[in-house]
Protein backbone atom coordinates (compact mmCIF):
# COMPACT_ATOMS: atom_id res chain seq x y z
CA UNK A 1 0.00 0.00 0.00
CA UNK A 2 1.36 3.62 -0.86
CA UNK A 3 1.60 5.78 1.39
CA UNK A 4 -0.79 8.04 2.80
CA UNK A 5 1.61 11.46 3.18
CA UNK A 6 1.78 10.77 -1.18
CA UNK A 7 5.88 10.06 -0.82
CA UNK A 8 5.52 7.56 -3.51
CA UNK A 9 7.08 5.33 -0.73
CA UNK A 10 5.07 2.09 0.29
CA UNK A 11 3.57 3.06 4.10
CA UNK A 12 5.54 0.11 5.86
CA UNK A 13 8.79 2.21 4.62
CA UNK A 14 7.49 5.04 5.21
CA UNK A 15 5.51 7.22 7.64
CA UNK A 16 4.19 3.42 9.29
CA UNK A 17 6.94 2.93 11.55
CA UNK A 18 6.67 6.43 12.79
CA UNK A 19 3.27 6.53 13.31
CA UNK A 20 3.86 2.98 15.06
CA UNK A 21 6.22 4.62 17.39
CA UNK A 22 9.20 2.35 16.14
CA UNK A 23 11.55 4.55 14.41
CA UNK A 24 11.78 8.54 14.61
CA UNK A 25 11.82 10.70 12.10
CA UNK A 26 14.89 11.02 9.81
CA UNK A 27 14.44 14.74 8.97
CA UNK A 28 11.65 17.96 9.02
CA UNK A 29 10.03 16.90 5.94
CA UNK A 30 9.08 13.00 7.45
CA UNK A 31 8.42 14.34 10.44
CA UNK A 32 5.72 16.51 8.82
CA UNK A 33 4.98 13.82 6.16
CA UNK A 34 4.48 11.61 9.11
CA UNK A 35 2.54 13.97 11.08
CA UNK A 36 0.25 14.58 7.66
CA UNK A 37 -0.49 10.52 7.92
CA UNK A 38 -1.45 10.98 11.46
CA UNK A 39 -4.14 13.37 10.30
CA UNK A 40 -5.37 10.99 7.46
CA UNK A 41 -5.53 8.01 9.66
CA UNK A 42 -7.08 10.13 12.39
CA UNK A 43 -3.78 9.09 14.99
CA UNK A 44 -4.51 12.44 17.64
CA UNK A 45 -1.87 11.66 19.84
CA UNK A 46 0.78 11.05 17.26
CA UNK A 47 -0.06 14.74 16.45
CA UNK A 48 0.28 15.65 20.09
CA UNK A 49 3.36 14.22 20.46
CA UNK A 50 5.12 15.80 18.03
CA UNK A 51 3.87 19.09 18.19
CA UNK A 52 6.49 21.24 19.44
CA UNK A 53 7.16 21.26 23.31
CA UNK A 54 7.34 24.76 23.71
CA UNK A 55 3.89 25.73 21.95
CA UNK A 56 2.11 22.52 23.47
CA UNK A 57 0.15 24.85 25.86
CA UNK A 58 -1.29 26.55 23.08
CA UNK A 59 -3.14 23.36 21.89
CA UNK A 60 -6.63 23.28 22.50
CA UNK A 61 -6.66 19.43 22.48
CA UNK A 62 -10.97 19.28 22.68
CA UNK A 63 -11.27 21.45 19.94
CA UNK A 64 -8.60 19.63 18.36
CA UNK A 65 -9.75 15.93 18.43
CA UNK A 66 -13.38 17.40 17.44
CA UNK A 67 -12.41 18.75 14.22
CA UNK A 68 -10.30 15.99 13.43
CA UNK A 69 -13.02 13.74 13.67
CA UNK A 70 -15.19 16.48 11.29
CA UNK A 71 -12.31 16.58 8.57
CA UNK A 72 -10.95 14.12 6.02
CA UNK A 73 -7.70 14.75 4.51
CA UNK A 74 -7.39 14.38 0.63
CA UNK A 75 -3.71 15.41 -0.82
CA UNK A 76 -0.61 16.87 0.34
CA UNK A 77 1.79 18.93 -2.14
CA UNK A 78 5.31 19.46 -0.26
CA UNK A 79 6.84 22.57 -1.95
CA UNK A 80 9.92 23.13 -0.52
CA UNK A 81 11.96 21.25 2.16
CA UNK A 82 15.42 22.46 3.97
CA UNK A 83 17.49 21.23 6.63
CA UNK A 84 20.13 22.58 9.04
CA UNK A 85 22.00 20.76 11.65
CA UNK A 86 18.76 19.57 13.72
CA UNK A 87 16.56 22.55 12.46
CA UNK A 88 14.74 22.74 9.28
CA UNK A 89 11.32 24.08 7.54
CA UNK A 90 9.32 22.56 5.44
CA UNK A 91 6.60 24.24 3.08
CA UNK A 92 3.16 22.43 2.19
CA UNK A 93 -0.19 22.35 1.02
CA UNK A 94 -2.69 20.13 2.69
CA UNK A 95 -6.09 19.09 1.51
CA UNK A 96 -8.73 18.33 3.33
CA UNK A 97 -12.56 19.10 3.60
CA UNK A 98 -14.83 19.09 6.61
CA UNK A 99 -17.97 17.01 6.73
CA UNK A 100 -19.88 17.58 3.24
CA UNK A 101 -18.29 21.17 3.01
CA UNK A 102 -16.05 22.28 -0.08
CA UNK A 103 -12.39 21.49 -0.37
CA UNK A 104 -9.93 23.50 1.53
CA UNK A 105 -6.50 24.06 1.80
CA UNK A 106 -4.01 24.84 4.70
CA UNK A 107 -0.56 26.21 3.51
CA UNK A 108 2.48 26.57 5.74
CA UNK A 109 5.65 26.77 5.96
Amino acid sequence: MNCVCGSGETYDDCCGPLLARTRPALGPEALMRSRYAAYVLKDFDYIVETTDPDTTHLFDHDSNRAWLAQSSFVGLQVLASAEKGSRGTVEFIARYQRGDGPQQTHHER
